[in-house]
């Protein structure tokens, strides 16, 4: 069995055996399906499969499990300034990688700076998807982006 996990050096994804990480990677996998399938808190979760609270938000949005398709849907937040055009821009960046946006949220801006959530589908483009993610980091007035899950 695969797990996914995300490293901040260069935002690259790696594909390694299960079998080679700690313990307490598979823990917070449990304990992230306790929270969203049986809608347990996080401490009750922690409790469950052994792990302290800090494990878990350390490494929660980062480890994802493998599927079949995996890779093939991604959720990319973005982090902006408020200027006029930048989601047509970061638009723009998705539709030249040939990738679909499937949903985007895009919340009020705050002190100058706007949140926007992309859910992208690949399944039909040969490309990595944190090759995407860069671009739209090199994307005029985005501040950052990252992916916050994948499918």
């Amino acid at each position: 069995m695969f797990s996914a996990v995300k490293t901040r050096m260069k935002d690259e994804l790696l594909i390694v055996y299960k079998s080679i990480l700690p313990d307490y990677f598979e823990s917070v996998l449990k304990a992230k399906s306790l929270v969203e399938d049986s809608k347990m808190s996080v401490s009750e979760a922690c409790k469950e499969v052994d792990i302290s609270r800090s494990t878990f938000y350390k490494y929660k949005d980062k480890i994802f499990r493998a599927t079949e398709q995996y890779g093939k849907k991604s959720i990319i937040t973005v982090k902006t300034a408020d200027k006029k055009g930048v989601l047509g821009a970061i638009l723009d960046t998705v539709y030249d990688f040939g990738a679909n946006v499937i949903a985007i949220n895009q919340a009020m801006s705050v002190r100058g700076v706007g949140f926007i959530t992309l859910t992208v589908d690949v399944t039909d483009v040969a490309i990595d998807v944190s090759d995407l993610v860069q671009a739209i980091r090199n994307t005029e007035n985005v501040k950052n982006a990252s992916i916050m899950a994948i499918e």
